[in-house]
């Protein structure tokens, strides 16, 4: 029986590794590594986005969604349910602790407006088509 201590996904473990070839320092990456990322849908229709992502078990008070320019941020924490100090897993998939996901988005829905609802453990983001994103230039 093995007894982990933490959960490193294959995520977690590939960015470790390019961390150590590429120019990245280490320790601007441990903020990343140190989230998980819910899986998410993004899908459009003629006139929404919609986000969807997977988000099971967490408080709704725990959740933030923001927008900056063309990137909606959605953040939160998932606290661990298990409540001994030092259980001994024989698997370990759900995550917890914080999560953060960023969407970029197409520019036509950027400054949209938003709406959001979360049941039975999904979030679902509607972002309406920005028309004022849109001009239309006369030729002279």
């Amino acid at each position: 029986m093995v007894k982990l201590k933490g959960k490193k996904s294959a995520q977690d473990e590939l960015i470790r590794m390019l961390a150590g070839f590429s120019q990245m320092h280490l320790p601007a990456l441990m903020d990343e590594l140190n989230k998980w990322h819910p899986p998410i849908d993004v899908v459009e229709n003629d006139d929404k986005l919609i986000i969807i992502a997977e988000i099971a078990g967490i408080d709704i008070k725990n959740i933030s969604i923001t927008q900056a320019e063309d990137v909606i941020t959605i953040q939160g924490i998932r606290n661990e349910i298990i409540g001994e100090l030092s259980p001994i897993f024989h698997r370990m998939e759900v995550n917890y602790g914080p999560f953060e996901r960023n969407i970029r988005i197409p520019l036509c829905f950027a400054g949209g407006d938003i709406s959001a609802k979360y049941n039975n453990g999904f979030l679902r983001i509607e972002i309406e088509k920005n028309e004022d994103t849109f001009e239309t230039i006369t030729i002279e």
